[in-house]
């Protein structure tokens, strides 16, 4: 216990004290998600995942609240212990989380030697768009169906059914019979109308996955279990050494993270770029190529721009995040611009397939209450008002908190998503882990830390002068 919660109630340890408090939170939040990848346990309640995730987003709110006042005064009591009983068996549970997590690492490690397995198409699509790439053809033009099957072997639930063709006015989504059926029918007609076949990320989403191309070594876990490893090395690197046994706990019991990993989701790839943009803020030229980038990768990044935004404008001033915008968007477009000057039309209908295409509703979020037929389905633009005014008020609350709380970003940003028409988990799991990095890097020294409180004392006169303390 004591690598993990300090017993020391010195002024210098406070800050490592109020750090592995929130560690604690955040694991909380890391078990909570972690529970929702039980196999099989939404098939006991639909609503299971629904509670989980909210949960999750509670305890990942009490990890980056400021420090309660009430905790703060109980520190200054003589012979108090700052660790409570929740802390310890927080951290047991974490501990036992670690076994799965070392499960799912052994099983990445040997999937990165093993033949590709896609199990879900925005891998195989961004695959087959880098393999198109190569042989000189458009990708967000030439990607089809039929051609992603004879390539690679998926499965029919690794697809992304449109309510379209035989799935036409239709909202429960298909079972598995259903998909594998339909799927044969369409294949041997050659018209696929009901499954999504558009690359539908932008560019750099299958850039990154050029060299396997080239290599004709389609197995792309390599590059997201990398990413993953680079994710904890600036962890590492970041945080004060006093938190570096955290940085490996949470690692490895990060369970949900681990499930985005080997599923070969692009979201680990987009959560890597967003974090070196904030962790290296307070450079601009590094902080706007890496966000940049993470634009140029996924269109969830791009929920992140009006957080980037104010970030730079309450730091910096608003010269200053212009010139990052500017960069950071010259970058996203500079990406993009060769596939928009190939096709225009074909590359914004794939960037736009997420919003424009008829997906079924499904996800862990607001959905799931009609998914689960506890409430009827509501018209899909309630749905994105819904989104559209969460969106609203996460960006009022991160104006409000951006100063002392930067790293909240993390969680604001995709909060909207639980009320979309489509809020998937892997939404969601590369949130904690990233935030815990994010303030425990921005952590003050101890000597700082401790004379803004002796400062606070004097301002309600219990000393007289911090020079005397």
């Amino acid at each position: 216990m004591q690598y993990f919660l300090s017993e020391d109630t010195s002024y210098a340890q406070r800050p490592i004290i109020e750090l592995q408090r929130r560690a604690t939170w955040i694991a909380v939040a890391i078990l909570f998600q972690a529970s929702n990848e039980i196999p099989h346990i939404a098939e006991f309640n639909a609503l299971i995942p629904f509670f989980l995730l909210l949960g999750s987003f509670w305890a990942l709110w009490m990890a980056l609240r400021p420090t309660p006042k009430q905790v703060e005064e109980k520190l200054e009591k003589p012979g108090h212990r700052p660790v409570r009983t929740w802390q310890r068996v927080v951290l047991i549970l974490t501990f036992l989380v670690t076994l799965a997590g070392m499960f799912q690492l052994g099983r990445g490690v040997v999937e990165c030697f093993s033949a590709p397995q896609f199990s879900n198409d925005g891998t195989s699509l961004d695959t087959n768009a880098a393999i198109l790439l190569v042989q000189g053809r458009n990708p967000y033009s030439e990607s089809n169906i039929p051609e992603l099957f004879r390539q690679f072997d998926i499965s029919p639930n690794w697809t992304t059914p449109l309510r379209q063709g035989q799935f036409t006015n239709r909202l429960d989504y298909p079972s598995m019979s259903e998909l594998q059926s339909i799927l044969n029918t369409s294949l041997k007609s050659g018209d696929v109308p009901e499954f999504e076949a558009k690359v539908s990320y932008p560019a750099l989403s299958f850039l990154t996955l050029v060299p396997f191309a080239l290599f004709q070594n389609y197995n792309v876990l390599p590059l997201y279990m990398l990413s993953y490893l680079m994710i904890v090395i600036l962890a590492w690197r970041a945080v004060n050494p006093a938190l570096r046994p955290w940085v490996i706990l949470l690692a490895i019991a990060n369970v949900p993270m681990w499930a985005s990993t080997i599923g070969g989701n692009l979201d680990i790839f987009y959560t890597l770029l967003l974090m070196v943009s904030w962790l290296k803020r307070d450079q601009r030229w590094i902080s706007a190529i890496f966000f940049g980038l993470a634009l140029a990768t996924k269109q969830i990044a791009w929920y992140f721009i009006p957080f980037y935004l104010i970030m730079a404008i309450q730091h910096y001033g608003w010269r200053e995040a212009c010139y990052r915008m500017a960069i950071a968007g010259g970058i996203g477009l500079a990406i993009n611009l060769p596939f928009i000057m190939w096709d225009y039309h074909s590359w914004f209908a794939g960037v736009m397939a997420p919003i424009a295409d008829p997906m079924f509703p499904m996800g862990v979020g607001l959905i799931s209450l009609s998914t689960s037929h506890l409430i009827p389905y509501f018209p899909t633009w309630v749905y994105t008002a819904l989104e559209l005014g969460g969106m609203v008020m996460t960006i009022a609350w991160y104006w409000r908190i951006c100063r002392s709380r930067p790293e909240a970003a993390m969680l604001l940003a995709v909060l909207p998503l639980f009320l979309a028409w489509r809020s998937l988990s892997s939404y969601f799991y590369c949130v904690a882990f990233p935030a815990f990095i994010l303030f425990s890097a921005q952590a003050k020294p101890a000597r700082q830390y401790a004379f803004d409180y002796l400062r606070a004392r004097k301002q309600t006169g219990q000393v007289r002068s911090t020079a005397q303390v």
